[in-house]
């Protein structure tokens, strides 16, 4: 693969960042395991102050899995947006950059090789896609490159496999933003299954991969409501079919719901629907 082309860095000396990279390809400390799965090299960055890196005609994919803060992706004269749990593609042989586009930027990246393992990869236009445990990825690149550093590399080969492993489970359910929607309806599905559960916000958004605060994001940007709103509306949903068939009294509603208190579970019911739920068993 001829690795001739042009790039330019501009990055001042308050980023920090790691890397390990195969050693014909110019990086240290050098990890010729990663030969192995054609990465060329990769790291991490915690991007501040002056960063901007473009690239012309370089041989190579990029991915850049966004933390924290806010980066751009140049490409030509598209601009795209690149924020917590997204993955940026730059496909290989383009005029790409990026850039940081908030006080602090902190991400993961992989350089690929234009190797039929990540052929899908290849694309006239870079993209942006949503992704979950990205922070999974970032702490496992964060320790590879740590153990990549000490004399006694034995541990370098087992952390990465880790973040090589994270990467494809990573990639295997990225979705671009209009799948979203679905993805996210399908966690709040299965609380109608088992309403009685302590659902909680926290422990969905852990489940999903993401943080509590994007995950209420995510919700509120794409299904209109707060992750315990719609909590609620799969419980108040489920009492009401339970209700409408008649075998159930209030009070075993309630409890099938989760209540210790049928008065509790009446007035949220007749706060989400606008009637008494003995109203409707009537």
């Amino acid at each position: 693969m001829s690795m001739i082309y042009q790039e330019k860095f501009d990055i001042g000396p308050e980023t920090m960042q790691m890397d390990v990279g195969m050693q014909d390809f110019h990086a240290y400390p050098a990890l010729n395991l990663l030969e192995n799965y054609n990465v060329l090299l990769m790291g991490f960055s915690e991007a501040q102050g002056l960063f901007n890196i473009e690239r012309d005609r370089a041989p190579f994919h990029v991915l850049l899995i966004g933390v924290e803060g806010q980066g751009e992706i140049i490409d030509g004269d598209q601009v795209l947006a690149l924020g917590p749990n997204q993955l940026g593609i730059l496909p290989a042989y383009g005029q790409r950059g990026l850039r940081r586009a908030s006080e602090c930027w902190r991400f993961a990246w992989f350089l690929l090789d234009d190797a039929p393992r990540w052929a899908a990869f290849k694309a006239p236009r870079a993209s942006v896609r949503s992704v979950q445990y990205a922070h999974s990825l970032f702490y496992a690149m964060h320790t590879l490159c740590y153990e990549a550093r000490i004399e006694d590399k034995s541990q370098s080969a087992s952390s990465l496999v880790l973040v090589m492993d994270l990467l494809q489970r990573m990639l295997s359910n990225a979705v671009m933003d209009d799948d979203l929607p679905n993805r996210l309806r399908h966690m709040f599905e299965r609380i109608r299954f088992d309403p009685a559960h302590g659902w909680r916000v926290d422990s969905l958004a852990r489940q999903y991969g993401v943080s509590a605060t994007h995950f209420q994001r995510l919700c509120l940007k794409h299904l209109g409501q707060s992750p315990q709103q719609l909590i609620i509306q799969e419980r108040m949903l489920r009492a009401r079919e339970l209700l409408a068939n008649g075998n159930f009294t209030v009070s075993e509603v309630a409890h099938l719901m989760g209540y210790e208190e049928a008065a509790s579970f009446s007035r949220r019911f007749r706060a989400h629907f606008g009637i008494p739920p003995s109203e409707l068993v009537k």
